[in-house]
């Protein structure tokens, strides 16, 4: 009996330890779904599913929140010039500089292509234009160093809008 039972805690030692990381495997492959893999931001999966609720919760509750959307500047050329690594090292310097400076529950995404998002809830227009330009200046004091040659290759710019969601609209609006 008792040698009957230690093999029975030893299967369910090993079932707790087989759940342990069935867990962090689907964590791991939930977080694979909502984040962009080049940048490590929220993906427009991701950045579609929370604005929706940012805006059901809206309308319900009267909360209000802001869009920021970013577009890199010239960023086709840059790309079409310098090649798609280069492409992609910049989009990952924006995606770094939108972590560093977006915090507390905003949220940054990458929308596609050079096209970026930031949500901020409970934030006014004022405050919002106010986050958007802090924005604008981190991105445009990085510069582009070409990795493969050390070549300088300038500043990022970056257009950027923000509107404030009022509870009468719609994500889609």
């Amino acid at each position: 009996m008792m040698r009957y039972n230690a093999e029975l805690e030893g299967r369910l030692d090993q079932s707790a330890h087989m759940m342990g990381e069935l867990r962090r495997d689907m964590e791991r492959i939930r977080r694979q779904a909502v984040t962009d893999g080049l940048t490590g931001l929220a993906n427009r999966k991701s950045f579609d599913d929370q604005i929706g609720r940012f805006c059901r919760e809206g309308k319900r509750d009267g909360l209000n929140f802001s869009l920021i959307m970013m577009d890199i500047d010239h960023f086709k050329n840059f790309n079409d010039t310098y090649g798609h690594q280069v492409g992609d090292q910049v989009l990952r310097l924006v995606a770094m500089t939108l972590i560093n400076e977006v915090k507390g529950q905003d949220m940054a995404a990458r929308y596609g292509g050079e096209e970026f998002a930031s949500i901020l809830p409970g934030t006014n227009i004022t405050a919002a234009k106010a986050v958007a330009e802090n924005l604008r200046k981190a991105i445009e004091k990085k510069e582009v160093i070409n990795r493969m040659t050390g070549e300088n290759l300038g500043q990022i710019t970056m257009s950027l809008g923000v509107s404030q969601f009022y509870e009468t609209e719609g994500a889609d609006e």
